[in-house]
């Protein structure tokens, strides 16, 4: 399904109930099924442009409605639900068979479930009393009162693109933990921590070997995928591993996927894209958003207000864009076409470009959570506390027992702590729509790609040599790397690599605050003043309260800050 609603009748009336359908409705979603069971209702409602099956039930009056992309044991849509609702024990949670990023609300023997895929990559959102629960923010946003900002929702979306553990940029709504499922009993809800092992000892098999072994888990998965949706696929390529990784899969399974790339005529990615289509001949749908038409100033309040309503409030990339943005998202979705995505395949590198040796939370959060710039912030932003709240919070979402970490470990919180929380919101948005997979985000490939020892995976060998597997013609074609997958990496690239690996995690830590502060503000068109003047009436007083507005020369921190102003505003706070 799309969204969905579960809320107790004792706490939610009429008026607040059809409230949230109106909310839902103006972000495409319409005429749910209505289940009333004991003291809960539970409002399923379908994808908006491509509907799925997405509730089944049984005899003894147990059922099971999925939200985002749901496939269980090589199954999808109906059969899935039914094959799960048949196995499932509610005391006993096991990650294996799942593929996709998903919600469960779950009946069975007269208990009442919410779970989300293993690795808790699906946006659950719920109010501090834990008695309405959605997969859309803004249904709760709007249909509640007394909302306050949160502080640290703030900074953690405007630095970092989304936010991390429960925390969202209202106090009253928070985001379920990730690690469990609930228990929705008739005056309470019960937190049931999910099991979910993860081996960090590194594999003694050779890399070839471990190629073989990823090589036929990956397409293996990808059989199951085509074997659902045929020929009904679209992909993203690039120049890049993780698109071309995903093509060669799904054409190995027998289905050329309808291809796009975007950029303009002289990016790389575009160049490289068009080789590959011309030499493999197949058609490629080239899309260069710049190229998008430039609505009047009128017509750009609407486009801005379509976006925070089909984006729910405050996605990754802001909601300023002229219209290409949701076109092409609801464009891609149709005729019951399945959006395969690669995020997550950096879980076959290095991602965090770092040597292999043990690391503290506090280096981690030099290396890759410090961007930001104390200068352009107020004085409600205290460094120290921002920091410690996120320190809390990986350590938690890796559960570790102190603040070293080591070299696999830290490994892991690339798809626990990054991939959780920052892919959780763009799956979500798409999942609206139709349905959208991340293949690489799910726990028997993630827990299985921890165990490739680092120097596999260092300098991007490792997922080079899976693609030539996979496909040697694919991997044959040059990358935006400036090489081809299916040959050594130049020792040039690798010393280029090393010059990041090697460098200090404290200088790394000031590397975004240097470049900031010797940057000049380009502004794009969509947050010229012409533009954003007029919807914000050439003021912004909640965002004035954490950030100096006018010393941001970083254009997407700054889309992002007015992402978060137009919130503010819209609710009234």
């Amino acid at each position: 399904m799309g969204d969905f609603v579960v809320y107790n009748r004792s706490k939610v009336n009429e008026h607040m109930h059809n409230a949230m359908l109106k909310t839902l409705r103006t972000q495409g979603s319409n005429n749910p099924i209505i289940i009333n069971d004991d003291s809960y209702n539970i409002l399923v409602f379908e994808k908006s442009i491509s509907p799925v099956v997405n509730h089944a039930k049984n005899e003894a009056g147990d059922y099971v409605a999925s939200s985002g992309c749901f496939f269980y044991k090589d199954q999808f849509g109906k059969p899935a639900l039914e094959l799960f609702l048949k196995e499932f024990e509610p005391d006993i949670y096991s990650p294996l068979g799942f593929m996709g990023v998903f919600t469960l609300i779950v009946k069975k023997n007269n208990r009442r479930f919410i779970i989300s895929d293993p690795l808790g990559a699906s946006r659950i959102f719920l109010n501090t009393e834990k008695s309405i629960w959605s997969s859309s923010f803004l249904a709760l946003a709007e249909n509640i009162s007394g909302l306050t900002i949160n502080k640290q929702g703030v900074y953690e979306y405007c630095f970092q693109e989304t936010n991390y553990g429960s925390d969202t940029p209202i106090n009253e709504i928070q985001m379920a933990d990730s690690l469990c499922y609930y228990e929705l009993g008739r005056n309470n809800v019960k937190s049931l921590r999910k099991t979910v092992p993860i081996n960090f000892d590194f594999s003694r098999t050779s890399c070839d070997g471990l190629i073989e072994e990823h090589a036929a888990l990956l397409q293996n998965q990808m059989g199951n995928v085509v074997a659902s949706f045929g020929s009904k696929i679209s992909t993203a390529l690039s120049g890049g591993y993780d698109s071309r990784l995903m093509l060669s899969l799904a054409c190995n399974s027998g289905v050329t996927p309808n291809v796009y790339v975007y950029g303009p005529n002289e990016s790389p990615d575009v160049i490289v894209a068009k080789k590959i289509a011309d030499g493999e001949r197949f058609a490629i749908n080239h899309i260069d958003k710049a190229k998008h038409p430039i609505p009047s100033f009128q017509t750009y309040r609407e486009i801005v207000k379509d976006n925070f309503y089909a984006l729910d409030g405050f996605p990754n990339e802001s909601i300023f864009d002229f219209g290409a943005n949701m076109k092409t998202r609801r464009e891609r979705a149709e005729n019951g076409t399945l959006i395969l995505n690669g995020g997550g395949g950096e879980i076959y590198r290095n991602f965090f470009y770092l040597p292999d040796r043990p690391y503290s939370v506090d280096q981690l959060l030099d290396i890759f959570y410090s961007r930001y710039a104390k200068s352009f912030c107020t004085a409600e932003f205290t460094e120290q506390e921002y920091r410690s709240n996120l320190k809390r919070k990986i350590k938690y979402a890796l559960q570790l027992e102190n603040d070293l970490m080591s070299r696999a470990e830290l490994e892991y919180a690339y798809p626990a702590f990054r991939l959780r929380y920052w892919t959780a919101k763009d799956n979500s948005n798409n999942n609206r729509l139709g349905s959208f997979l991340t293949p690489f985000l799910c726990y028997e490939t993630v827990s299985k790609a921890l165990n490739i020892p680092l120097k596999y995976k260092t300098h991007g060998i490792f997922q080079g040599d899976l693609i030539n597997k996979v496909s040697p013609a694919m991997a044959s074609y040059p990358s935006d790397y400036g090489y081809r997958f299916d040959q050594q990496v130049p020792f040039k690239t690798k010393v280029k690599n090393n010059l990041t690996i090697y460098r200090p995690s404290l200088l790394r830590r000031y590397s975004y605050s240097i470049q900031h502060k010797m940057a000049t503000l380009n502004l794009p068109a969509t947050l010229s003043s012409e533009y954003i003047d007029p919807i914000f009436n050439k003021s912004t007083p909640y965002m004035d309260q954490f950030l100096k507005m006018d010393e941001i020369k970083d254009s997407a921190l700054l889309g992002r800050a007015l992402t978060l102003e137009y919130l503010f505003q819209h609710l009234n706070l």
